[in-house]
């Protein structure tokens, strides 16, 4: 251990336990957290790429039930303007 780390334990060690728990909600504010964004990278890419897999064949089973040339994007627009055309 360091000197400035032998240094800080004993000034911690005067603290009362209400202030140790200040001071470690502070310390947790400075490092960096893992986000869950991180966790979902750290996933083998063999189970991403099965999941996106599987993501696509339920795309392709859905078009199916879907009508001839059925365009998500144009329903999604006629919907909006639809519903939001009086604030206008």
């Amino acid at each position: 251990m360091s000197v400035l780390q032998e240094r800080a334990v004993q000034m911690i060690g005067c603290l009362s336990d209400d202030n140790v728990s200040f001071l470690i909600e502070i310390i947790q504010r400075l490092m960096p957290q893992k986000t869950p964004v991180d966790d979902k990278l750290s996933q083998p890419p063999a189970e991403s790429m099965r999941a996106f897999d599987r993501l696509n064949e339920a795309r392709m089973e859905i078009r199916q039930y879907l009508p001839e040339g059925f365009d998500p994007d144009r329903e999604l627009e006629e919907a909006l303007a639809e519903r939001y055309e009086s604030f206008s």
